[in-house]
């Protein structure tokens, strides 16, 4: 690619994230239904057409900030887990990056949470092709954590993909009631430390009294 066409390239990127940031103030101060590709356009400045030459529709828009929201998880997990840390260590920082993205990201996640039923029927083959896979990624990042466990004898014989479905699920759901019930004040972090030593309490390494 030369320099022309990296340019223009730098340039598409550009206006598609300010697209999406654009949308994402407005989706979390009006909501999803009550945002109109107008207002969004207004947001960041730019004529509608520019607009629909990047995205068919909000719908299309806010896959693609759940898509974007889903990879940056990924990729934080990913290096918090590299290392020479334990296993038990580094399911740790899997629980405390998580909760502290969704911490930092809470107006995006309220929206998620609170109109995502609305409308999943139009956006949930586009979920399952494109957000799917990568969150999938997740639990077998997890997955692979637990096996290595398993194999150093910090944890007890389990399934691991089961296990690591559990974890996730256990995170969801604390994220979930956090989001629609916590005041401006209280961390999603905070929960971390208690959520882990249940976690890891229960598949941690069976050990015999003599």
């Amino acid at each position: 690619m030369d320099q022309r066409s990296q340019r223009k390239q730098r340039e598409y990127e550009a206006r598609r994230e300010e697209i999406l940031l654009a949308a994402e103030r407005m989706f979390s101060q009006h909501g999803f239904f009550k945002t109109s590709m107008a207002e969004i356009a207004e947001s960041a400045q730019f004529a509608m057409g520019t607009v629909y030459r990047f995205f068919k529709s909000k719908e299309e828009i806010y896959i693609s900030l759940v898509e974007a929201k889903v990879e940056e998880l990924l990729s934080l997990l990913k290096e918090a887990t590299k290392g020479g840390a334990s296993t038990p260590e580094k399911l740790r920082e899997v629980i405390n990056v998580k909760l502290a993205f969704a911490d930092q990201n809470r107006d995006f996640f309220r929206i998620y949470v609170s109109e995502w039923s609305g409308f999943e029927w139009t956006v949930k083959s586009a979920f399952g092709d494109r957000v799917w896979k990568k969150y999938l990624a997740q639990i077998d990042l997890v997955a692979n954590l637990i096996k290595e466990g398993i194999k150093s004898k910090d944890f007890r014989k389990v399934n691991p993909k089961d296990t690591s479905l559990a974890l996730h699920g256990m995170l969801n759901s604390t994220i979930y009631v956090w989001i629609l019930q916590a005041g401006p004040k209280e961390s999603l972090v905070d929960k971390g430390k208690w959520l882990g030593s249940l976690f890891l309490g229960g598949i941690g390494a069976v050990t015999t009294k003599s």
